[in-house]
């Protein structure tokens, strides 16, 4: 449900494979095309309003809204935190840009830590963000530690932390 024209808008390609041929803006671990339709996905024949709709036709949290992809990552998921910080101060310069209109920044990524959010680039960057208007929404993380310690920089006050549990059979 992201093939629709003008769905998918492609801001810089970040990652390590932006100079390998046939790469370029190219997701070659799946990870951000499946967020994208959780996110934005819809089936082309579904048509508003949504609640009208059957069951059976697939829509994402929200609809008709437009992705702007910023390529940090690589096949076996490997990004740089610092590929990441670029990625979130490009969206910051661009949000307002012709055609881009960014309002919510996702994600699906975080950094194990111990550092505190107020020590943590990553988690500056996000601040950053959310001070140009920005709303931020991460993950908290994978782990399911006992402490209860969120990933970076889902651990920073000023985003959304978006995780879930699943509960062990008896």
């Amino acid at each position: 449900g992201l093939d629709a024209s003008g769905k998918v808008v492609y801001g810089p390609d970040l990652s390590l494979e932006s100079q390998a041929p046939g790469l370029h803006n190219l997701d070659t671990s799946g990870h951000g095309t499946f967020m994208a339709g959780l996110i934005a996905g819809k089936d082309a024949t579904l048509s508003a309003p949504y609640a009208n709709a059957p069951a059976s036709a697939y829509r994402g949290m929200a609809p008709d809204a437009r992705i702007v992809s910023v390529k940090v990552g690589v096949a076996d998921g490997g990004v740089d935190v610092s590929q990441v910080i670029a990625a979130i101060d490009w969206v910051v310069e661009h949000r307002n840009d012709a055609g881009l209109n960014i309002r919510v920044l996702n994600l699906s990524l975080g950094v194990d830590t111990t550092a505190d959010y107020v020590d943590d680039p990553l988690s500056a960057a996000v601040e950053r963000a959310w001070d140009a208007g920005i709303v931020v929404v991460v993950a908290a993380g994978n782990d399911g530690t006992d402490d209860g310690q969120l990933d970076s920089p889902a651990h920073d006050p000023y985003v959304i932390a978006v995780g879930a549990t699943e509960s062990e059979s008896a």
